[in-house]
């Protein structure tokens, strides 16, 4: 049964029309053609129906096939363009095809028209088939990424959840030094949960953008920690890039530690102090830097060489060891502690 096409000639010589259409029609396909040799007719034609492949002579009184071609990407459509020329050479079909035209075909040669609709036909079907399927990846990635907002969201919730429910029995707690412990755990709860309030705001479901996060953890930490009866500034330096969610949290909960044990024993005694924290990475090697250090009173050589059980320094070592990080701590004037780390 013979393939019905709609076909739109662009062609001044109906001869010529008339050999391709039996040519078509000897192949086995079937035209139900239409004819346009001016611009106005081309837009015409084109705004009224909708045509499976269009058929175009290079020469035409006032107009020619690149115009007609240019026409018809303006719109956009996936509409197969075949060129017909029985005077322009190899040089215009290169000059064509670079334009948009499907494929280039000589008059004295028509018996190629069939050959060249049916493979263009057949390349607009497979490009058909991959524009649905990427549109289908694409809504499938929306949805993944609604979905991952929400357990982002619905994390940070429980987070929150949980930070205020320690709070609320610490109120109930009458040894300081254990009260203090319940909101030391509260101080760590909320810097995950900024996390994922940074990851759910996102455009970027896991990385986070760590200059931000950062400057939002420092000012959590120093409304946690009673500073009331010291002037403390903290200097915050950091490039801008972003960090793995794998990474982001563990070097968020480091900060929590460093800074937390710096605004509690560092300036004791002083009504005035200061911390720098800097987060560096270089584009090169991958290689992140984050250097908090402070002008206290240092931190005890006891900590430093391991003799003293300190809970803060030990979550500290291991969340290096998480991240494959090395650490170096100097007691020099204060306190500077260097962590570097792979972030690639």
């Amino acid at each position: 049964m013979p393939q019905s096409l709609q076909v739109l000639f662009v062609e001044d010589n109906l001869d010529d029309v008339a050999l391709i259409e039996m040519e078509l029609q000897k192949s086995g396909i079937e035209p139900e053609s239409h004819r346009v040799e001016t611009g106005e007719a081309l837009k015409k034609a084109l705004d009224e129906h909708s045509w499976d492949i269009i058929i175009s002579d290079y020469n035409l009184p006032g107009f020619d096939g690149l115009t007609a071609l240019e026409k018809v990407r303006e719109r956009e459509e996936d509409i197969p363009f075949i060129l017909v020329s029985g005077t322009v050479g190899e040089e215009f079909a290169v000059e064509a095809v670079l334009a948009g035209a499907q494929d280039y075909v000589m008059k004295d040669n028509l018996k190629r028209v069939p050959v060249a609709v049916r493979r263009e036909l057949e390349s607009k079907n497979l490009r058909a088939e991959k524009r649905r399927a990427d549109e289908q990846v694409l809504e499938s990635l929306k949805e993944k990424e609604v979905m991952l907002k929400e357990i982002h969201h619905r994390v940070k919730n429980n987070l929150a959840v949980i930070s205020a429910l320690l709070t609320l029995q610490s109120d109930f707690v009458e040894d300081e030094k254990s009260r203090r412990l319940f909101l030391e755990s509260v101080g760590r709860i909320k810097s995950m949960a900024l996390i994922h309030e940074k990851l759910y705001q996102s455009e970027m479901m896991a990385s986070v953008d760590m200059d931000e996060y950062l400057r939002e953890l420092v000012s959590s930490i120093r409304n946690t920690c009673d500073t009331d009866s010291s002037d403390i500034d903290v200097h915050i330096s950091s490039d801008n890039f972003n960090m793995d969610i794998t990474k982001a949290i563990p070097c968020g909960l480091i900060v929590n530690e460093l800074l937390s044990n710096a605004y509690k024993h560092a300036f004791k005694s002083r009504e005035k102090g200061n911390i720098h924290l800097s987060m560096k990475r270089s584009p090169e090697t991958g290689k992140c830097s984050l250097n908090i250090r402070d002008d206290g009173v240092g931190v005890p050589e006891e900590v430093l060489s391991g003799s003293h059980n300190s809970l803060g320094y030990t979550i500290i070592k291991g969340l290096v060891r998480q991240i494959g990080g090395d650490i170096k701590v100097v007691r020099k004037n204060g306190t500077d502690v260097t962590l570097t780390f792979e972030n690639r």
